[in-house]
């Protein structure tokens, strides 16, 4: 692996251990309101940079696809609840038909 790959790993890594395994150890004064916001918009901001990671990484190679399937994942994160995982799987299905129907 190249360093920007490892990079972004321990950043996203990172990213995960501060929003899941922080907060368990470290106790914080906040109101209810505060808390309720910030438990709907900290797992959005690491879904949202997963998938701007993903596309980033992957446009190059192929970026209509990547554009395509960030653009399904956006939606259906929008406009829908299905989950983190279904949403994944369902914009990496995306890319890869699209990736192999543009290939040959």
């Amino acid at each position: 692996m190249n360093t920007s790959v490892l990079l972004a790993i321990a950043a996203l890594f990172a990213t995960s251990c501060l929003v899941r395994i922080l907060p368990v150890f470290v106790t914080l004064d906040l109101s209810d309101a505060t808390r309720r916001i910030l438990e709907r918009v900290l797992p959005t901001a690491v879904f949202i940079n997963f998938a701007v990671y993903i596309f980033y990484s992957e446009a190059a190679k192929a970026p209509l696809a990547a554009t395509v399937a960030l653009a399904l994942v956006a939606g259906i994160a929008v406009a829908t609840r299905l989950g983190l995982i279904v949403t994944a799987v369902l914009g990496s299905a995306c890319y890869f038909l699209l990736q192999t129907w543009f290939a040959g």
